[in-house]
């Protein structure tokens, strides 16, 4: 990666404003990004930073304020050749090649009239592949490739297109420490060879390592713009937080609490189990205890959490539960697995849990389902509050907030939580790893089934990793360091 590339030009905003009905979402935001930044975007979920890049990508229109790239002023940023966005889902055709995917919808270079250059076409591909450091075949397809691999061809891909101004949307959110750690190299690179870069993040470390500046929205406010030089992450923390009325401490856990509780009858009990990518599963659940299992991608790691709720079905083996206990799940991708965005959020809710409302008539008693949904919103802080607020517009951390909710009002003795901190801010974590104390000191099992280290040693008793869908001895949390599970997964 040692090409340069035509600086950037300056990108600046200024008094940009958004309203969606009688809802301000965005005040009079001002920004200057100079070529060559690293800019990092920070700020609790629902603060505005998904509205903004929607409206610098032309999804949303602004409601006010004015957007220039160098001397020109425009409507948005999308469409132009010298900008490019990647967002979490990345927008590849897995089916494709990398090659194919690297070319789609760009014009094709021929040869003698309308042949096809195929010569041409893969040394472009190569070249774009070059920029983030990746120099195997162009033939593998993207189903093929790693999390973190997938990622970097997104970004070839946008920056073989022409781009130097380039916008990152938590696209390391769902990738393994050394995957993201791969992609940020390949950002700060292309930044040091003249590229812009704005990245939307809530990891600490992506921002203290990478960035020149970090940028934080507080309920649509510009509330701070920082450079991250001679920054920690205490200073940081501090600065994310200091505008909200009170910070989350973490709850301690009790000193007559015993990880596992061995005395316990166990309320789920897995042997010998075989489904999808995971087994032998052998893996005891007790009443009182908060089990991490933590893993690589392809592990098998998610599959041992539906074997557990009981979606997925094994093959071979057992699962056996308790008399009467209930399984709920907080799936690993609330996007695709976790809510409805047309409909509303009590609706989202409250729809696991329907009989908690059915009349002797077999009628749904529709106040008592909203009164007690709207308990939930407010116990939980989902923003906006509203409890008929469609659940597509909220936030990352406030769907999470809301599919955490469905699992409450289920009412079970095992809760399996699934990348429960994936793409949340600080604040939010934070409330999460309050709500898995709580669970756990009414006796409930939980089940935290995570690629965050971070969660594992806020909250769990004890570990186990998953390796080849096999598990690892769990070891008490209080017996082990970071640097254990960074060699283990």
């Amino acid at each position: 990666m040692t090409q340069s590339i035509a600086p950037a030009p300056p990108l600046n905003i200024r008094g940009l404003t958004k309203t969606f009905g009688s809802t301000t979402v965005l005040h009079g935001v001002d920004l200057h990004i100079g070529p060559g930044e690293f800019v990092g975007l920070m700020g609790p979920n629902g603060a505005g930073k998904s509205t903004l890049i929607k409206i610098l990508d032309g999804v949303h229109t602004a409601s006010g304020g004015t957007i220039r790239v160098g001397d020109e002023t425009v409507s948005s940023l999308g469409g132009r050749s010298d900008v490019g966005f990647i967002h979490q889902d990345l927008g590849l055709v897995e089916s494709m090649s990398v090659l194919d995917n690297l070319r789609l919808g760009e014009r094709p270079l021929r040869t003698f009239g309308p042949l096809l250059d195929h010569r041409a076409e893969r040394a472009a591909a190569l070249a774009a592949l070059e920029r983030v450091g990746l120099t195997w075949a162009v033939d593998e397809l993207v189903a093929a490739l790693a999390p973190g691999e997938q990622a970097l061809v997104a970004i070839a891909r946008a920056f073989g297109r022409g781009a130097r101004i380039l916008f990152v949307d938590e696209a390391t959110s769902t990738l393994p420490v050394a995957d993201a750690a791969r992609v940020i190299a390949a950002l700060r690179e292309n930044a040091a060879q003249g590229a812009t870069i704005v990245m939307v993040t809530h990891k600490l470390h992506e921002i203290l390592d990478a960035t020149h500046r970090v940028v934080v929205l507080l309920d649509g406010r510009l509330a701070a713009d920082q450079v991250t030089a001679g920054m920690d992450r205490a200073a940081l923390v501090d600065l994310l937080l200091q505008h909200e009325a009170a910070k989350v401490e973490r709850v301690p856990r009790g000193a007559d609490t015993t990880a596992g509780r061995d005395g316990a009858a166990p309320v789920l009990e897995i042997s010998g189990a075989f489904a999808g990518r995971a087994g032998p599963v052998d893996l005891v659940l007790r009443r009182g205890e908060v089990l991490g299992l933590t893993g690589l991608p392809g592990s098998g790691l998610h599959d041992i959490a539906f074997l557990a709720h009981g979606s997925l079905r094994p093959a071979r083996g057992t699962v056996r539960r308790g008399d009467g206990v209930r399984v709920a799940i907080v799936p690993p991708h609330r996007e695709t697995q976790g809510g409805f965005d047309h409909l509303s959020v009590h609706e989202n809710i409250t729809l696991s849990s329907l009989g908690n409302w059915t009349t002797k008539l077999r009628l749904l008693a529709l106040g008592r389902e909203k009164r007690d949904s709207a308990e939930m919103v407010e116990r939980l802080n989902v923003q906006p509050p509203g409890i008929d607020t469609p659940f597509g517009v909220l936030s990352g951390g406030n769907k999470q907030k809301v599919i955490f909710g469905r699992a409450l009002l289920q009412r079970p003795a095992v809760y399996v939580l699934c990348e429960p901190t994936r793409g949340v801010d600080v604040g939010t974590r934070s409330e999460i790893y309050r709500l898995i104390e709580e669970l756990r000191d009414t006796d409930a099992a939980v089940l935290v089934v995570t690629s965050d280290s971070e969660d594992l040693f806020a909250v769990c008793d004890a570990v186990a990793v998953v390796e080849d869908g096999r598990l690892s001895e769990s070891r008490p949390i209080e017996h082990m360091q970071p640097a254990d599970l960074e060699v283990m997964v």
